[in-house]
């Protein structure tokens, strides 16, 4: 059974995408919402308050009118008066779902755009680059390093090589608010996938795939899970051959490296 806060989280999301189809400026309740999950990461006594699960639910709606009147937009008080109304496992877990809440109103602009896909990979290429430069990663993840300086960096790293999403979502992501950078852009193209109800396989191959590889495979596994299907694919000559493909916690391992070290273990009984 579903627990307070994923239920919860749920319901924030959901307020959120009705927000966004009655016309809601993405970008705007995106950046806001965030940045009051920003505001509950530094403020304890005032997360502890708008969890507290014998606080009647008016009141705490009360207080985040006092608090937000005037400074966001009605939309932001919306959803934030809908988190503040719900039972959360542990009070981190609003700030968790106001951030979740904040990456989907930004890729319903991307996807109004019709650049969602580029920001899927856009993120997930992110991800690799951080992932395989330590350097980068440690600067990025220094937790004594301001936010302003990491955004900075970021922008000067990508430039104007990324759309404009892109580049606000990898902003939120290197604030570091609990997560490792890594899995943090690894949420959040999760939650662009989600965006079209899909989902996102990661396959590792020894060579490049051709399109016509890539369209048949996402095809495949969009029959097996009924779901449709983004693709993020890792080239690693190391090995040799075949594909190991993870959907989720689900992984496949077919690749010739696997298969010798299957055949070493058997001869090594």
């Amino acid at each position: 059974m579903p627990g307070a806060s994923t239920i919860s989280t749920q319901a924030v999301l959901d307020r959120t995408s009705e927000t966004l189809a009655s016309g809601a400026d993405g970008a705007r309740l995106g950046t806001e919402l965030f940045s009051f999950a920003t505001t509950l990461d530094e403020q304890h006594a005032l997360r502890r308050a708008l969890t507290e699960p014998a606080a009647p639910a008016a009141a705490k709606t009360a207080l985040i009118r006092s608090l937000l009147g005037g400074k966001a937009g009605d939309e932001t008080v919306s959803v934030v008066g809908e988190a503040v109304g719900r039972r959360w496992t542990k009070s981190r877990d609003l700030a968790d779902a106001l951030e979740e809440a904040s990456v989907t109103a930004h890729v319903a602009v991307a996807d109004g755009r019709g650049e969602l896909d580029t920001v899927e990979d856009n993120l997930f290429r992110f991800g690799r680059i951080a992932e395989g430069s330590q350097g980068l990663r440690d600067v990025l993840t220094d937790a004594a390093a301001p936010a302003a300086g990491k955004r900075a960096l970021v922008a000067d790293l990508v430039g104007t090589k990324v759309d404009a999403t892109t580049r606000t979502l990898l902003e939120q992501a290197v604030t570091g608010r609990r997560r490792s950078l890594v899995s943090t852009l690894a949420l959040y193209q999760r939650l662009a996938a989600a965006r079209r109800d899909s989902m996102v396989a990661t396959v590792w191959v020894a060579a490049p795939l051709t399109e016509e590889h890539k369209q048949r495979l996402a095809e495949a596994l969009s029959e097996q899970h009924q779901r449709p299907m983004h693709l993020n694919v890792v080239v690693d000559p190391s090995l040799l051959g075949g594909a190991r493909v993870a959907v989720g916690d689900e992984v496949l391992d077919s690749t010739v490296e696997s298969r010798l070290k299957q055949a070493q273990r058997r001869l090594e009984r």
